[in-house]
């Protein structure tokens, strides 16, 4: 009688343990669901952020009427501003020191303007 009583709560504890197992299971696909959703959104707005650009890229092409393809990169351009600066700053001293005046066309200005900020 013992032994069946073991048996039986062995078998009790056996069950227990598949179903925990289980209901880990669950929650884990459960997450990995909300997961994947997240992803698909994540997905669809980089795709339409893509078309965005490929309409920005044609619509630039056009506009300057260039040959070559313009790459439009996700990360600001910080870097080639600041040796922009570095340059001009450069050649602002030493022609300071030279007792020269840089001279720039006003048309000049605005081409480097826009070409940075379209």
């Amino acid at each position: 009688m013992a032994n069946v009583v073991f048996d039986f709560q062995q078998a009790v504890f056996t069950l227990e343990s598949m179903v925990a197992k289980i209901e880990r299971q669950a929650q884990t696909i459960e997450k990995l669901i909300k997961e994947n959703e997240q992803l698909r959104q994540e997905n669809e707005q980089l795709r339409q952020e893509n078309q965005q650009l490929k309409a920005r890229i044609a619509e630039l092409e056009a506009r300057t009427k260039k040959t070559v393809p313009i790459a439009i990169y996700r990360r600001p351009l910080i870097g080639l501003w600041r040796n922009l600066l570095l340059a001009n700053r450069r050649g602002n001293s030493r022609a300071g020191s030279r007792g020269t005046e840089e001279r720039r066309s006003a048309k000049y200005r605005i081409l480097t303007t826009e070409s940075f900020t379209a």
